[in-house]
């Protein structure tokens, strides 16, 4: 596709960009915590510095969110508010708190209110940050969670949107929901956190061996489904085994600081061939040895613990809770339905990675194992303090795994789903390559319809870490991935577009998958999706979906992520073919899928996948979080409407350039229409979107902040107070007196 020719005057020019080929842009690194109530946009013509105004067929409100850091994260030199969330190198940019940010849209103007999603955690990490006494209390980044060890876990609400509604004529009300922890509901006026989905006694931890703490562990689904036509919400409290603890070995030996001492010395000398020299270096390889044996022996000590641990609980006939999927379901009032997920021959369904999408039907509930691998193994603990590469690498090793090159996929009939009863039936299917993200229709009359972007050797779950190395043996290459710490690493093959139809009738039978496959040279990275009407009720059927492909970027290629995925099962470009398009380069592209479907009868429903549309971003410039846009007073076709999506893009001083750039969904060829810009604003890494045609505050909550978290601080809190030693006691004090703080905040509204 032939980019448009930019002029002297056109916006690019106090952009960077390379002539040859496009570096990620810096931009990713910095994002602003400052929450601003209605900042104006500029607005400006397609790629120009022309000023102009929306047209009066843009209406309601865009909203976005996506992580922005901690309370304790980095500050940018002279400014209070943009900060640098993994600064250290050891943090992935989506741990961070959410940052919601609403584009509005009214008479030609656009107007951006932003606000930190702030759950009742935020505020345990905002005072104990803040109060030296609770230092003990204190969080800090484990990998991809924030916790406390004496708190727990916080909710970072940062991930995905869900509008939803009891009432056919009420108004939208708004979740915001996360993998690890309870859903919230937000006011879309105020966009202040209004309550969790149900009480902490409702949800289950992660795994029974999790010690009882007022921030639980506990695992859900990122993208919970509402149903319009019954008012019923379904989302998932998932379980994990104890072979998920394998990391706190890890955790153990960073604590451990001597052990690397005698690596300290070796590492960065120079090389000779002085027999003293030598014979330190033969020291030091004894002892890499000796510690790889030692953590393979760990390993094993825990996975016997493990086996004995689920032998001692059959002897005692107790129930085996470490892995567990319930399928929860939620209609507005205080108590949920729910049902554990068996198999046919009543054992539980087993998730290997996550839930993080789930989808619904008229009759059927899916369920997915997802491409996005949270094991305990990521949440690496770190302190501020330089560890040593040799040993990363070695527990990296001994720890890490590829994701699931096939997906299980479970059917769940929702006539079987009964309230009273405590099991539900699902019938599992196996749909070969990798799903992160997809999309259901709600029609399944012809069979259920999957909408997908198989995401090939391309693991969300990996970030660049600052002690990486590139696959590439460019010095200028390695230098430059090892400066983007926390941003995700780029697909190891090509991703393929897909549609499956699941016919209910033939399942578990392979036979009952029918699917169409396209590929494409720009289908590069973990895209994200978007549609017309996307959430705010279920797609009957699907004409056209768009999705935002990641790109092929040479710096986000550590060597690591090319050694576990070397041999992917389903691999369309040898390694030496996908380094070479890598370092190449392929542009971030807003791409149109077309769907075109026929009833062959007997043989059932076929789906045929056509890209009629795309845009491929200019160098330097990488976009993300698409939401459709509808026309007001259009002909709801599928293309009728806009596109909205965020780019960012480095300046030529190096600064954050965050805009948001418009398309017409039914030629994004053509480029952005229109460019929404300030100078006030610094966007980081954003995830998922939604759109409302109005923001209305819910009905006042009856939900009491005391009375869901009392149970469990109390005792904690006696638990602390009964020891004899005084610390411990002083620990307890300091717990009361931190949440009879944050219950006066709470009741004070």
């Amino acid at each position: 596709m032939t980019q448009p020719t930019l002029k002297a005057t056109e916006s690019l020019d106090n952009v960077s960009s390379q002539s040859d080929k496009s570096h990620f842009p810096q931009a990713m690194l910095s994002v602003s915590r400052e929450e601003f109530d209605a900042l104006q946009l500029t607005v400006k013509q397609g790629l120009t510095e022309i000023s102009t105004e929306l047209p009066p067929d843009l209406t309601g409100y865009v909203f976005i969110v996506g992580p922005a850091g901690s309370v304790d994260s980095p500050k940018k030199p002279n400014s209070p508010h943009i900060v640098y969330p993994s600064e250290y190198g050891w943090t992935p940019l989506y741990n961070g708190d959410g940052m919601l940010y609403r584009i509005g849209f009214e008479n030609g103007k656009a107007h951006l209110k932003t606000r930190i999603a702030k759950p009742l955690s935020y505020w345990a990490d905002k005072y104990t940050y803040e109060n030296s006494n609770d230092v003990n209390l204190g969080f800090k980044d484990f990998g991809i969670a924030r916790a406390s060890l004496a708190l727990g876990v916080t909710s970072q609400l940062s991930v995905t949107l869900t509008p939803f509604k009891k009432y056919q004529a009420d108004p939208y009300r708004l979740l915001i929901t996360v993998d690890m922890g309870r859903s919230y509901e937000v006011d879309p006026n105020t966009m202040e956190v209004v309550q969790p989905i149900g009480l902490i006694k409702d949800w289950k931890a992660v795994n029974p061996l999790f010690p009882k703490q007022p921030f639980p562990l506990s695992m859900s689904c990122a993208h919970p489904c509402f149903d319009y036509s019954t008012g019923e919400l379904f989302t998932i409290n998932l379980g994990r085994s104890i072979s998920s603890f394998l990391p706190t070995l890890r955790q153990f030996l960073y604590q451990l600081r001597i052990l690397t001492k005698p690596l300290k010395k070796s590492l960065g000398s120079k090389k000779t061939t002085s027999p003293l020299d030598r014979f330190r270096e033969w020291l030091s390889n004894l002892y890499k040895n000796i510690l790889k044996a030692f953590l393979s022996l760990g390993k094993a000590i825990y996975q016997l613990l493990e086996k004995i641990y689920k032998t001692v609980l059959q002897i005692l006939n107790a129930f085996a809770k470490d892995d567990f999927v319930e399928l929860v379901c939620w209609r507005g009032e205080e108590n949920f339905d729910r049902w554990k997920v068996v198999l046919p021959n009543g054992k539980p369904i087993k998730v290997k990675q996550t839930l993080h999408q789930m989808g619904l039907t008229k009759n059927y509930i899916v369920l997915a194992d997802t491409a996005f691998k949270i094991a305990l193994e990521e949440l690496l603990f770190a302190e501020h303090w330089e560890l040593i590469e040799e040993i990363e690498f070695l527990i990296r090793e001994l720890t890490d795994i590829p994701q699931l090159a096939d997906t299980k996929v479970w059917i769940v009939p929702r006539e079987k789903l009964i309230p009273g009863e405590k099991t539900v039936t699902a019938h599992e299917v196996i749909i070969p390559r990798e799903i992160a993200h997809y999309v259901v229709e709600y029609e399944d009359a012809d069979g259920i319809v999957i909408h997908t972007v198989h995401s090939c050797a391309c693991d969300a779950a990996e970030t660049i870490r600052r002690f990486d190395k590139s696959v590439y043996s460019d010095v200028e290459i390695n230098n430059r991935m090892r400066s983007l710490p926390g941003v995700l690493v780029s697909g190891m093959d090509v991703g393929i577009i897909g549609c499956h139809v699941i016919d209910p009738a033939k399942l578990p039978s392979s036979d009952a998958v029918r699917s169409c496959l396209i590929e494409r040279d720009f289908s590069w990275g973990d895209p994200v999706y978007a549609y017309r009407e996307m959430t705010l009720k279920q797609p009957e059927k699907i004409d056209d979906i768009y999705w935002i492909f990641f790109g092929a970027w040479e710096e986000l290629l550590p060597q690591f992520v090319g050694d576990i995925y070397k041999d992917y099962k389903y691999r369309k470009f040898p390694i030496s073919k996908v380094k070479a398009i890598s370092q190449e380069g392929r542009a971030s592209t807003l791409c149109r899928v077309h769907v075109e479907r026929k009833n062959n009868g007997q043989q059932g429903l076929e789906i045929e996948l056509t890209t009629p549309d795309y845009y491929e971003f200019p160098a330097g410039h990488f976009a993300n979080s698409p939401q459709f846009v509808p026309r007001q007073g259009g002909d709801s076709s599928s293309t009728d409407g806009y596109l909205i999506c965020v780019v960012l893009s480095d300046r030529n001083d190096g600064s954050n350039n965050s805009e948001l750039w418009l398309f017409d969904a039914a030629n994004l060829k053509s480029g952005p229409k229109y460019r929404l810009c300030s100078e006030q604003i610094n966007i980081g890494f954003t995830i998922h979107t939604t759109w409302l045609p109005e923001v209305v505050s819910p009905p006042k909550s009856d939900y009491n902040v005391r009375e869901d978290y009392e149970p469990v601080v109390s005792e904690l809190v006696n638990k602390y107070l009964q020891s004899r030693d005084g610390d411990t006691k002083k620990m307890g004090e300091d717990i009361r007196a931190l949440f009879d703080e944050i219950y006066q905040r709470f009741e004070g509204k």
